[in-house]
């Protein structure tokens, strides 16, 4: 799964930015996302995907560590489904 796009669209929505200006290798800094703003984000794609991140995440530096975050519990809930 490539959870990228999503990521994408709704960290744009949250941060009033253009979509097509986030990248993979974005840095979230760069975006002006604070950890708030992050914390919003994994509240959102999990009632996205209906998935539980739970609280231990890795440093979430650029976009792309988001969406290989949610890829990976989203394999993990195909691979228990």
């Amino acid at each position: 799964m490539n959870s990228f796009p999503t990521v994408a669209k709704l960290l744009a929505k949250s941060l009033d930015v253009a979509e097509d200006t986030i990248q993979p290798q974005t840095e979230l800094e760069a975006l002006g996302a604070d950890s708030l703003t992050v914390i919003e984000l994994i509240f959102d794609l999990e009632e996205e995907f209906g998935i539980e991140v739970g609280d231990e995440r890795p440093k979430l530096v650029v976009v792309q560590d988001i969406a290989d975050q949610i890829d990976t519990y989203l394999a993990g809930k195909a691979a228990n489904a």
